[in-house]
């Protein structure tokens, strides 16, 4: 099983939350943790997600950054499955 985590900048729309959880339990990641706060202007979510699975980390990455609602996908961790996706 792969853990890590993600941080997700994501419009603060109607279901945005939502479309998240939902993305990440149809790619089969279970939560493990979740923490949402608002950004300074009240624009954004700024979603701290860890997640784990036995696909792989790349797999919910991708589908993540397709969400319009979502402007910014960042891996917090650096696991060599993540190899070239976006890391803090």
């Amino acid at each position: 099983m792969n853990t890590f985590s993600l941080q997700i900048r994501v419009k603060r729309t109607d279901g945005g939350l939502e479309r998240i959880l939902s993305v990440a339990r149809r790619r089969r990641f279970d939560v493990i943790r979740m923490t949402v706060n608002a950004s300074d202007d009240d624009s954004y979510f700024d979603v701290d997600l860890t997640v784990r699975g036995e696909r792989a980390g790349l797999t919910l990455v991708r589908q993540l950054e397709k969400l319009e609602d979502v402007a910014d996908v960042v891996i917090s961790d650096s696991s060599s499955e993540l190899a070239g996706a976006r890391t803090a």
